[in-house]
């Protein structure tokens, strides 16, 4: 693990100084070929860029290391933009030093002028600090965006686990009611809760999935459900539209699903009925599921709006962002819930 860490560090760096190298160089070749003196690049023309670019790594480099994490980091504005133009200011000075005077003992027999004037040079410096600047803000952004983008990754990951415990633990529980029974209907369950998990566990363990799949897979679970029902228990489950051609993120609608069966009054006291709708169009799914409350439910600490629904918010609110309304209606003896996604 630490080898591991220590490798990607490796490359990150690598790929950091790589990115300086690739810059440089190409501001060294646009610099040569703005500052020859003649229509052929020429040795004096190589030495003269590469001086030139003292004064401006210093600028940029004292930029990138001591203003921008201390000033403009900071939210510090106008001690930003001063301190910015102070530093221009000197860095002009010492190119008009370094050309006047001190590369003549750098470079004997050269005989090198300063071709700019104090504002010629702090114009160079501004547009390679305005340059850099952003370069090192549209950097910063892309890390932070990828950081967002790796948490929420994270973030659902951790809910899909939480997730497939939760519905297998559900599921176990109906076995195991049956089998107390020693029912008939076990073995036809198991056969139909292995179909069950193999999709939650394979094939919903990716970001979208076909509604159409999505959608088998919720059938076959109420079927299973339904083994458990009273003989005059209504229960109506309609699909209207076509969801072959879109992708939806997996699981989504199972917790309320679940939910309607766990906590719904399954038995022939009335009013015992579960109403599941499904509207579909070209890019929205609208999901209506209406149960009753089983009367006197005591026997568990997980209410309708447990663990399950929290993820089921959770996930909307990472996976679809201001494109779903989720409105969920617990009263006396009712629970319903209403949701729309957009899946453009």
């Amino acid at each position: 693990m630490i080898n591991r860490l220590k490798d990607t560090l490796t490359r990150q760096m690598a790929a950091h100084w790589m990115q300086h190298l690739a810059f440089w160089s190409l501001s060294f070749l646009i610099l040569v070929n703005v500052l020859k003196v003649s229509s052929q690049i020429q040795q004096i023309d190589l030495v003269y860029s590469l001086i030139f670019h003292i004064p401006v790594l210093l600028v940029v480099y004292f930029n990138h290391s001591v203003l921008f994490p201390h000033l403009l980091a900071r939210n510090r504005f106008v001690l930003y933009v001063l301190a910015v133009l102070l530093t221009m200011a000197v860095g002009a000075e010492f190119y008009l030093l370094l050309f006047e005077h001190w590369v003549d003992y750098l470079f004997p027999g050269y005989y090198f002028i300063a071709y700019y004037t104090f504002w010629d040079i702090s114009l160079f410096f501004a547009v390679y600090l305005v340059l850099t600047t952003l370069v090192k803000l549209a950097r910063g952004w892309f890390k932070v965006n990828q950081l967002e983008q790796e948490k929420t990754s994270n973030e659902l990951k951790t809910l899909r686990s939480q997730l497939n415990p939760h519905f297998l633990f559900n599921s176990l529980n109906n076995l195991y009611s049956l089998t107390r029974k020693k029912s008939d209907l076990a073995p036809e369950l198991i056969i139909k809760l292995s179909d069950v998990l193999r999709y939650v566990i394979y094939e919903a363990d990716t970001n979208r999935v076909s509604l159409q799949k999505e959608l088998d897979f919720l059938n076959k679970y109420i079927e299973i459900q339904k083994l458990r029902l009273a003989s005059d228990f209504r229960l109506q489950n309609d699909v209207q539209g076509n969801p072959e051609q879109l992708q939806i993120a997996p699981l989504l609608f199972l917790p309320f699903v679940e939910n309607a069966f766990k906590y719904g009054n399954l038995s022939s006291e009335k009013p015992n009925e579960i109403i599941i709708r499904w509207k579909i169009d070209q890019t929205e799914v609208d999901f209506f599921i209406k149960n009753h409350v089983a009367p006197n439910d005591d026997t568990d600490d997980e209410k309708p709006q447990g663990t399950g629904i929290a993820n089921a918010r959770k996930r909307l609110g990472l996976l679809y962002p201001g494109k779903h309304v989720l409105d969920i209606k617990p009263t006396e003896g009712l629970f319903t819930v209403h949701m729309k996604i957009d899946l453009k």
